[in-house]
């Protein structure tokens, strides 16, 4: 079964924010030795206390696991980047929680991992979620969530995007009041293993995405937006319909709530800092 990488932009933003942050918690699905020199040139790349943690995505238990980790090794946590990213199989994968894996993956393993997070947030910490444009040409399709009757590589990819926005969006509404900033973001087209798998290789570096990354966690910007080339950029229609966000909003409870218990339910990967103060 294909993996999402601890490369391409997430490790280009990690090397970035090894530079600003003073502990930077980075997740992956792989063993630690067996990206032991990524790890080495992260932390060559700037004075921040790097600690590691594997966790496979496509197992729920992993991420809720993760999250316990996290709170052990991060006293606070100021910056909480979502960039767990696979693309879409060839053919559809289950994962063993029994949900297609591009979904899984790209969305609600994220969430699970920000709502276990939430009560670890400092009170004017950013969360960063990398989505993508490709959100605009897909559909919610609530009645075939798992693409049973329709799949198809990009289509599902697109879809999963589609949920991550939205979800931002959501979260940015549940949040307000509370000082958390939520900010989702479109990468731009970049040369990753991910985008290759699924378009070949084309794109501009890593960096240009990781710097839009990094923007993104200091942008003055309204919690909510969602960004483009830099700039607030409309969600699409599907994602602003509230029909669409209340049905979403019950998919989530339904798949995350057991493991949700005491984080509230109503992610190369991860990152997760403390900054500099």
């Amino acid at each position: 079964m294909s993996r999402s990488r601890s490369s391409g932009i997430g490790e280009a933003a990690a090397r970035r924010l090894a530079g600003r942050a003073r502990v930077l918690v980075l997740l992956g699905p792989e063993p630690e030795q067996q990206v032991a020199p990524v790890l080495r040139g992260i932390r060559k790349s700037g004075p921040a206390d790097v600690h590691y943690i594997s966790a496979d995505f496509t197992r729920l238990t992993e991420v809720a696991g993760a999250a316990r980790e996290i709170t052990s090794r991060a006293r606070r946590i100021d910056v909480l980047m979502n960039d767990a990213g696979v693309p879409g199989a060839p053919t559809r994968i289950l994962t063993p929680d029994g949900f297609e894996r591009t979904l899984q993956v790209n969305a609600l393993a994220p969430a699970l991992l920000t709502r276990l997070l939430v009560p670890s947030l400092s009170s004017r910490a950013r969360i960063v979620n990398v989505g993508s444009s490709a959100h605009h040409v897909e559909r919610f399709d609530f009645d075939d969530v798992d693409l049973e009757h329709h799949y198809a590589p990009v289509s599902a990819y697109a879809r999963a995007k589609l949920a991550m926005v939205t979800w931002s969006s959501m979260l940015a509404e549940e949040e307000a009041g509370s000082g958390v900033t939520v900010v989702a973001l479109c990468p731009g087209l970049n040369d990753t293993p991910l985008s290759a798998a699924m378009m070949g290789r084309i794109g501009g570096p890593p960096s240009v995405g990781a710097a839009r990354v990094i923007q993104a966690i200091s942008a003055d910007v309204a919690s909510g937006s969602y960004l483009e080339d830099g700039q607030v950029a409309a969600l699409s229609t599907e994602a602003r319909d509230p029909g669409n966000r209340e049905r979403l909003a019950r998919l989530f409870r339904a798949r995350l709530g057991g493991l949700a218990v005491g984080g509230g339910l109503d992610p190369v990967d991860a990152g997760v800092g403390e900054e500099e103060t």
